[in-house]
């Protein structure tokens, strides 16, 4: 009798009985999956197990591609603010993770060789537009921000180092960050992101600068982040109408990532969006040592938060699965349930209940449901938390008032 560790090592697994999400149709539908060598070898209403199989059964579970979080900060040491995304995967159903900018110019190679190269997770990045990357972002009283020196903005190392990391390096990060000095930093990463053919990813924030001065710089295609933020010059006018701006800017073909985070991504606000149907195009956590373990947690806590502002469960799974998968032009290969395509998938409870989500500002929803992951499978194999600590330096702003609220 063949036993689990010896099925494993040969390979074959069959996800029995769940509900699997079929993207091209936006729906959960009763499937098997049989995944051979890290690929998924056949999807159908039943399959008949080898006997040299592993069966691992579903029945009650949704199955779906593994998650993929648009916009995190993963470069563990390099940026004292990140985390260590294979600590993250297993137990989130998240198994392609996007840094949005972590690294600039001068230190990607260190991202790419130290922290990428030997993850268990899928890691992409934003190259930031500056050299330093955001290296200086959650320094207590350092009072130095990525783009507050112009001399940062090296167009030359930036197009040197998006040509030799193609494979990994998916668009350019500019911070608009309230009080930017200037607008220099947005015109050169427009001129970079015309160089390189890549999309720009531009964190919003309240103003200075406004929307207006931000979004002028961008194409179709680029992208905003942390469109629900708060403060005076927020997405919603008096009246808690999306501003016409907010709208004119989806409509000339402007995407938009959640990046949830802290007081980015505010309840109240969130919830109006998605009730006049301005929903994220892609689901993120912007996750960081910051919220890692406080108010963002994980994918699954953050899609469940957007289903209690009303959008549906399978909106929620496409924007975090098929759709950045569409744009990061890899949606042949994971986010996607596909004969031949990487067995990158995870089993998914959907609990009822009574269940209240916090944001940073201590504003709350109570849901009938959340989501939360069972099992992480990256390239056919079960993923496992990996036996190491993130040392967080002491001098990093950590403060929190919600600490361990969801």
């Amino acid at each position: 009798m063949i036993d689990i560790m010896e099925r494993a090592m040969i390979g074959k697994r069959l996800i029995r009985g769940g509900k699997a999400f079929l993207a091209d149709v936006r729906s959960f539908e009763r499937r098997d999956i049989l995944v051979v060598n890290g690929k998924i070898a056949r999807i159908s209403q039943s399959i008949l197990p080898d006997a040299d199989t592993e069966i691992i059964e579903a029945d009650g579970r949704l199955v779906a591609p593994g998650l993929i979080d648009f916009h995190v900060h993963a470069f563990r040491y390099g940026h004292f603010l990140s985390v260590d995304v294979d600590d993250v995967a297993p137990e989130s159903g998240t198994t392609t993770f996007v840094d949005a900018g972590s690294a600039g110019s001068l230190h990607f190679l260190a991202f790419r060789e130290y922290v990428i190269k030997p993850a268990s997770a899928n890691i992409l990045a934003f190259l930031n537009i500056s050299a330093i990357g955001q290296t200086t972002d959650g320094v207590a009283g350092l009072g130095f921000h990525d783009n507050d020196d112009d001399r940062l903005l090296h167009i030359t190392s930036a197009a040197e180092t998006i040509e030799k990391n193609r494979d990994i390096i998916v668009g350019i990060k500019v911070r608009a960050y309230t009080g930017l000095p200037n607008m220099r930093a947005m015109e050169r990463a427009r001129e970079l992101a015309d160089l390189a053919e890549l999309p720009i990813m531009v964190h919003t924030a309240p103003a200075p600068p406004t929307f207006d001065e931000v979004v002028r710089y961008l194409r179709p295609g680029d992208i905003i982040t942390h469109p629900y933020h708060g403060g005076s010059t927020n997405i919603l006018d008096a009246d808690g109408r999306i501003r016409p701006e907010y709208i004119a800017a989806r409509e000339r073909g402007i995407r938009v990532d959640l990046g949830l985070d802290r007081f980015h991504g505010l309840l109240p606000i969130m919830k109006a969006c998605i009730e006049q149907e301005y929903y994220p195009d892609y689901i993120s956590t912007d996750l960081t040592t910051t919220n890692r373990h406080t108010v963002v947690f994980d994918m699954p806590t953050t899609m469940s938060k957007l289903m209690a502002c009303g959008m549906s469960l399978e909106e929620v799974f496409a924007r975090s699965t098929i759709d950045p998968a569409r744009k990061l032009g890899l949606a042949e290969q994971i986010g996607v349930l596909r004969e031949g395509a990487s067995a990158d998938l995870a089993l998914f409870q959907l609990q009822d209940g009574e269940f209240i989500f916090h944001d940073y500002d201590g504003n709350t929803l109570t849901s009938g449901y959340r989501v939360s992951a069972e099992q992480t499978f990256r390239r056919g194999e079960r993923m496992a938390r990996p036996n190491r600590e993130t040392e967080v330096p002491d001098f990093l702003n950590m403060g929190n008032p919600w600490a361990n609220y969801r």
